[in-house]
């Protein structure tokens, strides 16, 4: 048998081993025997479905973050909370404020639908960056791990990342925090926010700066502002509004090579999203809900030469560019016996003008487009509860694009209950990604193909989820696969003269297991663990047929570790404080040298990141509400590159103090 084939037999059995665990858990779980009417197992959230559900059986992979709990470890930036999930890979390019993507279980970094409020931040074809993007406001993060193109449309091919920010509730309350750190670190926040069950809203303002571990020209500075408002004008009616606006400055001085080289390279990216929501049960059994959003991005890149005697090669470069998403989405929701059938429709228009300009010792370059692309989804989807141990969400979408034509996609889950404390979840679809707009219409050095393709997923899945140990014990275990085509690819050189430079080549497939874990047994002390492993595979290759090309068949995909552990023990100290211990360990995975063309393979060595945080309220006595808040991120001071040649920040440290919250 060749090595291929015995990779492909082992995935089966991959599964087989999570319906093996299944079988383990529902015994387990039968001998537990806890009470029948503890409905353990129950779950509420909205993203996988857009509809708010509680039932003793999801039917989908899902992660939430609480909002208070990441304050409470000092998590200050969305990046760092998604380490923390399962299949997750989060990837930075060095210092803070660099470039971050996320990929989600091994599927590629433009992947992942991202949305803030229901508004989608992703640039026309998925690419999102992370850097900048802060936990300022939010009252939690939802992660759903699979194909969610059935209601999202593109870009949702291994998952959705959502945010939602506050509400307002409460009494009229203010809170405050300043601290700073290492490498010149700041940090201050203030915010204003309260409310009745009838109206409510939130306010927020904070910044976040740092002068950078580089030697020269590596400062990060990141402001944001953040507002909501809601609205119940009569028990059938809802409404809120949300605004968020970030502006983000990254100073960097290393070259393609991560050589430090460059002593005024900057990237400064605006950014304004605004959302408006409302919902109007028509009757006891039918609701209308509206959704308009609106996502303005306005990314500026400066290098210009370093002094007036660098003329010599590319010494300059300056881009800008203004991308604007607006949206609307409809939903009508039909309620049955012991279900909830959704009909859907949403449009969307997409838009960038973007323009560049190089300079060289040949003299300047300038390129440049301005296009537009709209698309039109209708959707329908059906949950509920078959019998009460049987859940189900069955869901099949249609899109026309204005670039692309039509697309279809489908989705089915099920889930069923063994016992009153252990459930088997199994769930097949498939997934799209519309091609960038850079890849469609760039011109200059890179010519664009207006004819791509969206690239195209399927996958499949099987989960086990139990409470053992009297409750006291949460396992869960999910494995599953996925096969990637179309994949758009690049050729350096273009097949023939005035042909464009990217083509609907190549394949990949990208298959694993996720086990996750949480122990409450133990007085004010919770433990949890997390593993993931990734197998990826190049299935069709890319235009560079070389050991240093991005698709090769049978090889890897980069940047993605094929074994990656989270460790986590929680200590509640008194009424209101808390010490958390966190340990995540990376695997060996495989990356590209691009110092030497063509790029060489190379393997970025295993590595674990341990992060210890703090809050100690300060006694009522002295300053009743106010606690000193401690964070040290890579506490063991672990040396390790999350992209070749590009080293991550050390041990960092973060002293301050917070007011209210």
């Amino acid at each position: 048998m060749s090595r291929r084939s015995a990779r492909f037999s082992a995935l089966p059995t991959a599964l087989a081993l999570v319906l093996v665990l299944a079988l383990a858990f529902q015994a387990a779980a039968a001998q537990e025997r806890p009470p029948a009417s503890r409905d353990t197992l129950a779950m509420v959230f909205v993203t996988a479905t857009r509809v708010a559900i509680a039932t003793a059986a999801p039917t989908s992979a899902v992660t939430v973050l609480r909002g208070d709990a990441l304050r409470a470890q000092g998590i200050t930036r969305v990046l760092d909370a998604l380490r923390l999930v399962p299949g997750a890979s989060v990837v930075a390019s060095g210092p803070v404020g660099s470039l971050t993507s996320l990929f989600l279980r091994g599927g590629n970094s433009d992947y992942v639908r991202v949305l803030v409020d229901g508004v989608a931040v992703n640039d026309a074809g998925g690419a999102f960056d992370f850097a900048s993007l802060s936990t300022d406001n939010i009252d939690r993060i939802e992660i759903v791990r699979g194909p969610t193109s059935v209601l999202y449309g593109s870009d949702a091919v291994t998952g959705v990342v959502q945010i939602f920010t506050n509400d307002g509730r409460g009494p009229l309350r203010a809170h405050a925090l300043a601290g700073g750190g290492s490498h010149g670190s700041f940090r201050g926040e203030f915010g204003l926010s309260g409310g009745a069950p009838a109206a409510g809203f939130t306010i927020d303002g904070a910044r976040e700066s740092t002068d950078g571990i580089l030697p020269f020209n590596n400062s990060f500075v990141n402001d944001v502002l953040s507002a909501s408002a809601r609205a119940t004008p009569d028990p059938r009616t809802a409404v809120r509004l949300a605004a968020r606006w970030s502006s983000a400055t990254y100073h960097y001085p290393t070259d393609y090579t991560g050589a430090v080289v460059d002593h005024n390279a900057e990237q400064t990216d605006h950014r304004f999203i605004v959302s408006a929501d409302a919902s109007r049960r028509l009757s006891d059994r039918a609701e209308l809900r509206v959704a308009l959003a609106s996502n303005e991005c306005l990314p500026r890149s400066n290098d210009g030469p370093d002094t007036p005697a660098d003329s010599v090669g590319f010494y300059g470069f300056y881009s800008r560019a203004t991308r604007t998403r607006h949206s609307a989405n409809a939903n009508l929701d039909l309620r049955y016996a012991r279900g909830v059938f959704t009909l859907g429709a949403d449009v969307a228009r997409d838009r960038e003008r973007s323009s560049s300009l190089s300079l060289s010792q040949y003299g300047p370059d300038a390129g440049g487009f301005e296009a537009s692309r709209h698309n039109t989804g209708a959707y329908v989807q059906a949950i509920g509860d078959a019998t009460g141990r049987v859940s189900y969400a069955l869901g099949g979408r249609l899109d026309r694009n204005s670039a692309f034509g039509t697309f279809e996609t489908v989705r089915a889950s099920v889930a069923y209950v063994l016992s009153a404390a252990a459930r088997v979840r199994a769930s097949a679809g498939s997934g799209f990604k519309a091609p960038s707009f850079f890849e469609n219409f760039s011109t200059g050095f890179v010519t664009g193909n207006p004819a791509l393709r969206p690239e195209r997923s399927r996958s499949a899945e099987l989960g086990v989820d139990a409470l053992l140990a009297g409750g006291a014990l949460t396992l869960k275990a999910t494995g599953y696969l996925q096969q990637f085509r179309d994949v758009i690819d690049y050729a350096g050189t273009a097949p023939f003269p005035g042909a464009p430079n990217y083509f609907n080549v190549a394949g990949a497939q990208a298959n694993g297991v996720e086990l996750e874990a949480e122990y409450h047994g133990f007085d004010r002390l919770t433990l949890g663990a997390s593993y993931a492993w990734t197998d990826t595979r190049t299935t069709q290759a890319g235009f560079d047929s070389t050991t240093g090309a991005n698709y090769v068949v049978g090889q890897k995909l980069i940047r993605r570790p094929p074994h990656a552990l989270t460790f986590s023990a929680v200590r509640a100290i008194g009424a209101a404080g808390s010490v958390q211990l966190v340990a995540l360990y990376t695997g060996k995975r495989d990356d590209r040298d691009f110092a030497d063309y063509p790029a060489t393979p190379v393997t970025l060595p295993a590595y674990t990141r341990v992060d210890l945080s703090g809050v100690v309220p300060f006694p009522a006595s002295i300053a009743r509400g106010t606690a000193l808040l401690v964070r040290v991120d890579n506490l063991l001071d672990a040396r390790y590159d999350e992209i070749a040649r590009f080293p991550a920040p050390g041990r960092t440290v973060f002293v301050g103090v917070r007011v209210g919250k």
